[in-house]
């Protein structure tokens, strides 16, 4: 079904096409597809470079070993950085591998001496030496993780040390989760009407989703990569029939297969629930329309060779030493005589306590964000929730719907699998990749709905977008609270202002300015993309923006419409 606003005032591409000679359809889909690329990578940058600041900032707000098992992450980063791939015999007992490392590296969970105790700020943690650098040994119980994001991570403890060096391979673990949730959003943004699912994916943007990318640990990494792969197959799908306006989403999609198999062993399957639920929102003909493509299968064969070796790695771990993947003591809490289906159960009935963690929870589980941002945030999950409902037909419901049990079900059959031997070891931050792909659902559902650029709607959106950089600066801020002066029970902003007990670089207060005004320019780039022939701020401050980030064009540069033909809605 063609979108009779997609072709009202001028015709299609394809229309045009079949006018000229063969030598003239040749050099205007050259152009076509030029100009769809360029305005596809504009699009990527502007939206990675600002994801990066916002992570960025996180990552310097947070205590190094602030971030939920980050001193095991970092000594096996550092150690993959030095050609430590594999845990060998005699290297593994008692919980983790013993890998040979900097001594600043291996000692590195003094620094973590705040954790768990919300009232004691983050003072208390050592100075790091800058020439502690002999090699020692340190032990790590991420032994058994594929070795490939934490080679990357380890790059800069090669040539940096202490904690500059810890802070670059925070830095460069972040960079990545910005990379591929750009290539998501860039995704989304090539679909006919992309409003809608955009929304969405800003709204699974939690503070949690931040501050995750902020840490060392591949779990941010296959948040980001669900997000991109589930984005762009749904790209992929609905230019089926013109594929050639999908080829971010036919990267995102094959890069972010390749490294979710090379993340954790459990990444694979959000890949295959994500393909799951893109499919149930398009007819089985443009399934199949996609498998015709060359250049897709191409990159679905490079692809598959990147999940191949993941797949290689964790058959290959099975024969590590017993010890090589253990949690250490305290952490691992496998309770005897519990079986398999009571902790299904269990999970079932804890489903709805996860959505705090989805939202932001910081620090090693010890520092939930404020009521107010957590109310915030369940109004915008509600509010799109019942807009689903009022979604008709109601077969377009379906994808949302399945991710929705996705969310609940796949985590208590994992968590049910592994309790005999880890016992109750699931956190929300586990099921993020399954919570994006969800709220995302939620867009899609909604995608034929018309968004409307009226006044109240322009007025709302304003409403909620500035609400929205509160809930995200509050909740800022009060993490840093949380170190700067510790979290008791009684109010202590003035001694933050005061007498701040531990202070990050750039000192909280200019943190927290740079953050507020990041997220004015998102806010400011998310408004004219919903609504291009409007302003968000002030002609002036638009003006000092613009100079500001010298940008060349806001996202709301590309059309919504006329790029590709609509597939008919499934029915």
């Amino acid at each position: 079904m063609i979108d009779p606003q997609a072709t009202h005032g001028h015709e299609s591409p394809n229309t045009i096409s079949e006018q000229l000679p063969p030598s003239g359809r040749k050099r205007l889909l050259a152009r076509s597809v030029s100009f769809g690329t360029r305005a596809g990578f504009g699009f990527f940058v502007r939206v990675f470079a600002l994801l990066s600041v916002l992570i960025t900032l996180w990552t310097l707000a947070t205590p190094l070993m602030a971030y939920p098992d980050e001193p095991a992450h970092t000594i096996k980063a550092a150690a993959v950085a030095r050609g430590q791939f594999f845990p060998h015999p005699g290297e593994s007992f008692g919980h983790g591998v013993h890998v040979q490392v900097p001594s600043y590296i291996a000692n590195i969970g003094s620094q973590s001496c705040f954790a768990f105790t919300k009232e004691k700020p983050a003072d208390c943690s050592p100075d790091i030496p800058l020439d502690d650098t002999y090699t020692t040994i340190g032990v790590t119980s991420a032994g058994l993780y594929n070795p490939l994001y934490y080679w990357l991570v380890g790059l800069p403890s090669l040539f940096m040390s202490g904690a500059p060096a810890i802070f670059a391979m925070r830095i460069v673990s972040g960079l990545m989760s910005a990379a591929f949730y750009a290539a998501g959003f860039t995704a989304l943004s090539r679909l006919r009407h992309p409003k809608w699912p955009t929304v969405a994916a800003a709204m699974a943007t939690t503070p949690m989703v931040l501050f995750l990318a902020s840490g060392i640990n591949p779990n941010s990494l296959e948040v980001a990569a669900s997000m991109a792969a589930f984005c762009g197959l749904v790209s992929v799908l609905e230019n089926s029939r013109q594929l050639h306006l999908a080829r971010p989403g036919i990267l995102a999609v094959g890069v972010s297969a390749a490294t979710l198999a090379n993340t954790r062993n459990v990444s694979l399957l959000w890949l295959l629930c994500g393909a799951i639920v893109a499919c149930l929102f398009f007819r089985g003909s443009d399934i199949a329309a996609i498998f015709r493509n060359r250049v897709l299968l191409i990159v679905a064969g490079l692809s598959s060779l990147g999940v191949a070796l993941g797949v290689i790695w964790n058959f290959v771990m099975l024969a590590a030493p017993p010890s090589a993947g253990e949690a250490p003591a305290g952490i691992s809490n496998a309770v005897e005589g519990l079986r398999p289906s009571n902790a299904f159960v269990t999970m079932m009935d804890r489903s709805f306590d996860f959505v705090t963690q989805y939202i932001g929870v910081a620090g090693w589980l010890d520092a939930s964000l404020p009521q107010a941002v957590l109310m915030f945030w369940n109004m915008l999950l509600i509010a799109i929730l019942l807009m689903v409902l009022l979604m008709r037909p109601a077969r377009l419901q379906l994808g949302f719907w399945v991710a929705i049990g996705m969310l609940a079900v796949v985590p208590a059959l994992v968590q049910a699998a592994l309790v005999t031997s880890s016992g109750f070891i699931w956190q929300g931050r586990y099921s993020l990749p399954l919570f994006a792909i969800a709220v995302i659902s939620a867009g899609l559902a909604l995608r034929f709905r018309k968004f409307k650029s009226n006044l109240s709607s322009r007025s709302l959106t304003k409403i909620l977008l500035w609400a929205a950089w509160a809930a995200h600066v509050y909740g800022f801020v009060y993490i840093l609270r949380r170190y700067v002066v510790g979290l008791p029970d009684s109010a202590n902003w003035l001694m933050m202002l005061n007498n701040p007990s531990w202070q990050p670089p750039l000192s909280w207060e200019g943190l927290t300015l740079l953050f507020a005004l990041s997220l004015v320019i998102g806010a400011n780039y998310l408004y004219r993309f919903l609504h291009p022939s409007a302003q968000f701020l002030p002609q002036r401050l638009t003006g000092a923006l613009n100079w500001l980030t010298r940008r060349r064009g806001t996202p709301s540069d590309r059309p919504e419409s006329g790029h590709s033909v609509e597939p008919e809605p499934v029915r």
